[in-house]
């Protein structure tokens, strides 16, 4: 494997949080996981692992800012949790470079669904899941709360056009 540069390296310490962990332990270690150069070495030497992991949680949360935009409820119900649930994911998880907000909030939702269910919005998650969907056409019957706050039976609806272009529309249902 070729050799990396310092600022490449520092780049992936601050979005892997195993590597993190190396380094607190042993940065020489780290330095020879990811392959740094060897006239790289003084200055990784000098990165005190305190301050990385403040940078790393300072990016992760940009991150979750972002996730919040595309899941408001679902982050209000967690809470205090919040944080700390997010945190233990995005340590773990780095979102691809070219869908890297919504699929955040995707893969989030997704670890979500799988520890705590009851946690995440129906309405913000089959949103998500059309968006990483191939279909041209979905409806779900979902509760939600319409235009005065008052929780109202409706059916979700979305629409693909051509490209990637999509929209979401809402039908309440009135007896």
């Amino acid at each position: 494997m070729t050799e990396i540069d310092f600022i490449t390296a520092f780049a992936r310490l601050l979005r892997d949080g195993k590597l993190r962990k190396v380094f607190a332990a042993n940065p020489e270690a780290a330095a020879r996981q990811v392959h740094l150069r060897e006239a790289d070495l003084p200055s990784w030497m000098q990165l005190i692992p305190a301050d990385v992991e403040f940078q790393a949680d300072v990016l992760l949360r940009k991150r979750l800012d972002l996730v919040k935009l595309f899941t408001p409820e679902t982050c209000r119900r967690l809470g205090e949790k919040l944080w700390p649930t997010f945190r233990s994911f995005a340590r773990e998880n780095w979102p691809p470079e070219n869908a890297a907000n919504f699929f955040d909030a995707y893969q989030f939702c997704e670890r979500l669904k799988q520890q705590q269910s009851g946690s995440v919005v129906a309405v913000e998650w089959n949103r998500l899941r059309f968006a990483f969907s191939k279909c041209r056409l979905a409806f779900h019957s979902v509760r939600m709360p319409d235009a005065r706050r008052r929780t109202r039976r409706g059916l979700q609806f979305f629409l693909r056009g051509r490209g990637c272009q999509w929209g979401e529309y809402f039908f309440y249902v009135s007896w």
